[in-house]
């Protein structure tokens, strides 16, 4: 269990820097009542992202023990060696492509959002699971793990509290501050969004590398 949470959280770390949650967090903290706001935010996003995951493991669960009736430690350690090929890509992509990455300009803020801080946070982020290729990674990692119901619902928990840590963050820095928090968290988002490739291309690709090295190790022992 202790391997399998490293792990997770070892995919939920680059994942993390996700700059269109925090450029939306960021955007409902500039409105009224930014600690309510990024709060709400916050919580819709990590909700979305909790409830699809649970969805996940719930349903793929039942199909894959269905046909694999007794998961054991080699599908659980090729299922690493997987997320962590996975991550490498992943990262030597982002790496390879960090220019054009890192010129892509957020959307323009058009004026202060009235809408509801929860909607916009539920809604960016079920879009941005669209293309977690990270996050589908740890779902098949954990339902692929063997272990307790209990076991698994912590370890969908742990990666939603991981990859939403700058969301809890910038919602916590806001709460303190109330609008004062502005002048210091977009500073250090619009850095994030000028160089985010160059953190998270590297930092992904070891991980992987670690992750893969792993699976491997583990998976010659079996």
């Amino acid at each position: 269990m202790v391997k399998l949470a490293i792990t997770v959280v070892a995919i939920a770390l680059p994942d993390c820097i996700n700059r269109t949650l925090i450029g939306g967090e960021l955007f409902v903290g500039t409105g009224q009542h930014p600690r309510r706001r990024t709060a709400a935010f916050t919580l819709a996003a990590l909700t979305v992202t909790f409830l699809v995951g649970l969805a996940l493991v719930l349903g793929l669960g039942d199909l894959i023990l269905s046909l694999l009736p007794k998961p054991g430690a080699t599908v659980k350690y090729a299922l690493i060696t997987t997320a962590g090929l996975v991550l490498s890509a992943g990262g030597i992509l982002v790496w390879m492509r960090r220019r054009a990455l890192a010129n892509a300009q957020p959307a323009e803020d058009h004026g202060r959002s009235h809408g509801s801080a929860g909607l916009i946070g539920a809604g960016i982020g079920g879009l941005e699971l669209l293309t977690a290729f990270p996050y589908f990674a740890a779902i098949a990692l954990i339902v692929g793990s063997g272990v307790s119901d209990a076991g698994q619902l912590f370890l969908l928990l742990l990666y939603c509290v991981v990859y939403g840590l700058p969301l809890i963050a910038i919602a916590v820095v806001f709460a303190v501050m109330g609008e004062r928090a502005d002048g210091v968290v977009r500073p250090a988002g619009d850095w994030l969004f000028a160089h985010w490739p160059v953190i998270v291309g590297p930092t992904t690709a070891v991980i992987g590398l670690a992750v893969l090295v792993f699976g491997i190790v583990e998976l010659s022992s079996t």
